[in-house]
């Protein structure tokens, strides 16, 4: 992967201090790609680009690239693993490279943003034509790479990260309050959001239009997820389902190793990955490498005993990294300063730690994310089934919980019921995604000020955004589109993208394949899920390929201890600093409820961990941005300057 940058300058920033902002900003984002580096200019447009090698390892794929003609520039982060196709279909001959970059660059020379529609992989990218002076910022149909941005008195900056943007937009940073809501029951900002006011990311699936000289700016939708109906159950042959299924996975999987360095494969020992590893050791050119991880606090190994069964089964030259509770303190520093936010999806820890351990290795790795999304490996696309059944039964169970006594199982229950009694499908929906009630709003660990702030804003708005885009299909369906639309890129892809990244791996998701996804989501549940069955489909097309014992075994998942870390190893570093942020900002988080819920979840009497996780992560970014709060939220930032601005360091 690479880290693609640029800044069209206002009138006032002059040429040496916008060259200033931009060598920053590559700076910033070295670890994107290490092996080289390139600015473009052309007056007031700055374009820059970090280089991870992954395809024509020469000098020839060099960014910014510039077309032949001189009229089009690109800086491109990403993978179209059907380029050697689009060379044949669109005669593209007398190539400069063997990069997927040029191939990009001269399918939009000859089509514009039509080509959009014929590439399948992952990117985000800028595009600028210096005939029109039109910038188009690009991201991928299921947002796997990042793209952010900012307007601003200064001009207009992007980024393939935060910290990017606001090396290249030197303003004062404030606390975006909707942004701030979100995090709170889902771990991350949703959509086009970020916890920063001004500052937003390209829509999976759009572009964004730029003209560079009077900054007009328009965002373009040219894909939409799910935009068929499934097909009647009928209009499907069962069998048909699963031979095909089979196929255009085998497909992704061989599509996806292409690279000119050494490929391996994240296993994990469930459905999804042994998939991945198994036709990957069927179509790698040599001894394919596995990776596992197990962490202290698991019990039986975590997963550990099925990925060694898996990797002994393929033959391949398998890896085993074991995590301790006493070594990720560190380590939650140096991610929320990857994800310039206080992401709060624990696993990006391992992500992290097995990444810069086989980075000497390898370059490449393929994992899992989007098997239980497109083939309903969760729970919650089952039990949706039985809405009209269990909305009102959870409606009436409400009164009698003080019949029952009180433990953490009893909350998680509670918790299940409570979402289930909610006045609609789509907040039910929204509830189901979180680990947080609004019983008990995660809203209570701040100040009565700041809560009143945030009770005025709609943590679940991008759900009922995204609900009547969806409405139409079954819920089970409407649950899985509103996950590949939400979850997966806001939550799991960034994890994957920062945590990776942050060691200069690239990471392939051959389950987001074009063809294949197209395939899956038009699909009725009748076929992907009969009666309800996790995975009916992909297991089916999987016999044979992996054996029934892993396919049909009890799921172990990926499980990161953070709340045992959190009562031991991680406790001094937890409340280091709570100790830091509410001595220097009293006014912002509730001390005595924060120390509440920890006492709560270390007797066992509730599971606060999700939100407890969340504090950890939130006091570590606040205390290294000195961002801040809109006055609308207390009282105390009146006297405050605003000519601060983020801080964030280069590793």
């Amino acid at each position: 992967m690479c880290g693609v940058m640029g800044l069209v300058s206002g009138e006032w920033v002059d040429r040496a201090e916008a060259k200033a902002r931009l060598e920053e900003a590559l700076r910033m984002l070295r670890h994107r790609g290490p092996d080289d580096e390139g600015v473009y200019n052309d007056q007031n447009v700055w374009l820059g680009h970090r280089r991870l090698s992954i395809l024509d390892l020469s000098s020839a794929g060099r960014q910014p690239m510039e077309s032949a003609c001189g009229r089009y520039v690109i800086s491109y982060n990403g993978e179209i693993y059907n380029f050697k196709e689009l060379i044949g279909r669109h005669s593209l001959d007398a190539l400069r490279s063997r990069s997927d970059t040029e191939v990009v660059l001269r399918l939009f020379a000859k089509l514009g943003v039509e080509c959009l529609h014929e590439l399948n992989g992952m990117f985000a990218f800028a595009i600028y034509d210096r005939q029109t002076r039109i910038l188009r910022l690009v991201r991928d149909r299921f947002g796997i790479k990042p793209l952010y941005y900012r307007f601003s008195d200064e001009g207009f900056a992007f980024a393939s990260e935060i910290k990017g943007v606001c090396a290249l937009s030197n303003r004062a940073l404030t606390c975006d309050v909707s942004g701030l809501h979100e995090w709170l029951y889902y771990g991350n900002s949703l959509g086009s959001r970020t916890l920063y006011e001004g500052i937003g990311q390209v829509l999976p699936g759009c572009y964004l239009e730029v003209n560079v000289d009077s900054m007009a700016h328009t965002p373009r939708q040219y894909w939409t997820l799910g935009k068929s109906a499934p097909a009647a159950s009928g209009a499907h042959d069962k069998q048909g389902a699963v031979a095909e299924t089979r196929r255009l996975l085998e497909q992704a999987v061989q599509r996806q190793l292409v690279s000119d360095v050494p490929v391996g494969v994240f296993l994990s020992g469930g459905v999804d990955s042994s998939a991945i590893a198994a036709f990957a050791a069927r179509h790698y050119g040599g001894r394919l490498a596995t990776y596992s991880v197990g962490f202290d606090f698991s019990k039986d190994g975590g997963e550990l005993p099925k990925a060694r069964r898996v990797a002994d089964l393929l033959e391949t030259d398998h890896h085993e990294i074991h995590i301790a509770g006493r070594e990720v303190g560190d380590l939650v520093e140096k991610m929320v300063h990857h994800h310039d936010m206080p992401f709060s999806d624990a696993a990006n820890v391992p992500l992290y730690l097995m990444a810069a351990q086989i980075r000497s290795e390898t370059k490449v790795v393929l994992q899992g994310d989007g098997g239980d999304e497109l083939f309903g490996g969760y729970r919650r696309y089952a039990t949706l089934r039985y809405y009209g059944l269990l909305h009102p039964l959870a409606r009436v169970s409400q009164p009698m919980h003080a019949l029952t006594r009180e433990s953490a199982f009893y909350h998680r229950v509670q918790r299940y019921l409570r979402a289930f009694a909610a006045p609609d499908a789509m907040t039910t929906m929204a509830l189901l995604v979180t680990a947080e009630d609004r019983h008990d709003a995660p809203a209570r660990i701040f100040s009565p000020r700041i809560q009143e702030a945030l009770d005025r804003s709609d943590a679940m708005a991008r759900f009922r955004e995204l609900h009547t885009s969806f409405h139409g299909h079954d819920l089970g369906i409407q649950m899985s589109l509103m996950d590949l639309a939400i979850i997966l890129p806001d939550i799991y892809l960034q994890k994957v993208d920062r945590s990776t990244m942050a060691a200069s791996l690239e990471v392939r998701v051959p389950f987001l394949d074009h063809d294949l996804a197209d395939y899956v989501v038009s699909l009725p549940s009748s076929i992907k899920n009969p009666f309800g069955r996790k995975k009916w489909l992909l297991k089916s097309a999987l016999r044979g390929v992996i054996p029934d014992d892993i396919l049909f075994g009890p799921k172990t998942g990926f499980s990161v201890p953070y709340g045992a870390w959190l009562q031991t190893s991680l406790k001094p570093l937890f409340f280091d600093h709570l100790d830091r942020f509410t001595r220097r900002r009293p006014e912002i988080l509730d001390r005595e409820r924060v120390e509440l819920l920890f006492s709560r979840t270390a007797a066992g009497l509730q599971n606060h961990s999700s939100i407890l996780w969340k504090v950890l992560n939130f006091v570590i970014w606040a205390n290294s941005t000195d961002i801040d709060f809109p006055p609308s939220m207390t009282t105390h930032l009146a006297e405050r300057s605003h000519d601060r601005h983020l801080e964030l360091r280069a590793e």
